[in-house]
């Protein structure tokens, strides 16, 4: 006689089962795996007995409490992982990188994506140390306070609008630009690596207005000694700095960029030579390193240099910088310093710092001075590119006799020698 067994049927559970099940009853079976077991604290949780894919090992997984989960949604769980074992993938693998990528997912915030964009940025061309150092603080003073702790995927075009809108109702609508900017460019390459699915800030831009283009503020070559007379009274009012006088005088006397004067190194300058050399970054894309740029020194100008050394040492400063700050992030006087110098001395809109060099350009063109020894003091790429290729001449001796005139001229419409004694 052939004995046969039938597999054991299990009626599928009910609410009211669920509910008025004594303990004696547990676990409660429903079928296909599901049960409702009752743990030694009290507790009534739901589960799910499979056979491992491949080993074929009986296991089973926690799918939650039953005050967390109905048995609706129980079963529900159940035909998931059912489905996930059909095609060999083990529930509790799936669960593990799940939870794996969740928490990934709240950890890749949009600072931790800046550091990573930034770092990759600085391995490209074109991104100077100068550049990656103003970059990084714009990050550090405004972007990643305002969202950096957000998670990259959860920043909407209203969280960027709100946390940027303060700023531009400050009137610093420059600043905005350059966050938004780079704000973008984190986003972007957030999104070319497959991190958010897409860019919720790229159109922001438009939600904010865009700075004014300010000309150059100067005064005609008529009014410089009337600029002086006030600058001058206004260094002996106390209203600004001696560093900051200084400065202003040696961008009057070069013609240099007012950035390139405040970061003005020790090493660079050759008092006997009567020459400064450093590099110069702007309009270099080409050249990381930037360009050689040689400043011939008039005598006042090596004046003020030997004046800023004899400050620093009865200061007992050691600085790399000529115009040490010892209040300053940078550890040099700010363009901001210089800027404000001269607002105190001839109000707001008259002149900007940028405008020194024009009225110096506007000077020694008016004195018919050769226009190439006048580009080249200040500095400028030749817009021939191919005679800039082949024009490598420095014009040193004629820059020197020119600069040495000027200042003697500056000077003469001073109140009174530049450094005194």
């Amino acid at each position: 006689m052939v004995l046969k067994f039938m597999a054991r049927i299990i009626k599928p559970l009910t609410d009211k089962e669920i509910r008025t099940a004594k303990a004696d009853k547990f676990p409660l079976r429903d079928g296909n795996g599901l049960s409702l077991e009752l743990t030694t604290t009290g507790a009534k949780i739901w589960r799910f007995n499979y056979f491992k894919p491949f080993t074929q090992k009986r296991t089973n997984i926690s799918l939650g409490k039953l005050s967390d989960m109905t048995l609706t949604q129980a079963r529900a769980k159940r035909e998931e992982y059912r489905q996930l074992l059909a095609k060999n993938i083990d529930p509790r693998t799936y669960e593990a990188q799940a939870k794996q990528e969740s928490t990934d997912k709240q950890n890749r915030t949009f600072e931790r994506m800046a550091e990573e964009w930034f770092k990759d940025r600085q391995l490209k061309a074109n991104f100077t140390e100068r550049t990656a150092k103003d970059t990084w603080a714009l990050f550090e003073r405004h972007i990643l306070p305002a969202i950096g702790k957000y998670p990259i995927d959860h920043l909407t075009a209203l969280i960027g609008i709100n946390a940027f809108k303060p700023l531009e109702r400050a009137g610093k609508l420059e600043t905005v630009r350059k966050i938004l900017n780079n704000v973008n460019h984190v986003m972007r390459y957030a999104l070319h690596r497959g991190l958010i699915a897409t860019n919720n800030l790229a159109e922001i831009q438009r939600e904010f207005d865009k700075p004014r283009v300010k000309g150059m503020n100067t005064i005609e070559p008529d009014e410089l000694a009337e600029f002086l007379a006030k600058f001058y009274q206004a260094r002996d009012d106390g209203r600004f700095s001696l560093l900051s006088f200084y400065a202003v005088m040696l961008a009057v006397l070069t013609g240099s960029r007012p950035s390139e004067i405040a970061r003005a190194q020790w090493e660079d300058i050759d008092t006997t030579a009567k020459t400064w050399s450093y590099r110069v970054q702007k309009g270099n894309k080409n050249l990381p390193e930037g360009r050689l740029h040689i400043v011939t020194l008039s005598r006042q100008a090596v004046a003020i240099f030997e004046k800023m050394r004899e400050i620093q040492t009865a200061l007992n400063l050691n600085s790399a910088f000529v115009f040490a700050s010892s209040t300053a992030k940078s550890g040099h006087i700010t363009i901001e310093a210089l800027r404000m110098a001269i607002i105190r001395s001839v109000g707001e809109g008259r002149l900007t710092t940028h405008g020194i060099r024009h009225l110096f350009s506007t000077s020694l063109n008016d004195k018919n001075y050769n226009a190439d020894w006048i580009e080249k003091a200040l500095s400028h790429k030749d817009k021939n590119a191919i005679r800039g290729t082949y024009n490598k001449a420095y014009y040193i001796n004629q820059r020197a006799e020119m600069l040495q005139a000027w200042a003697d001229y500056v000077e003469s419409l001073a109140p009174s020698p530049i450094v005194g004694k």
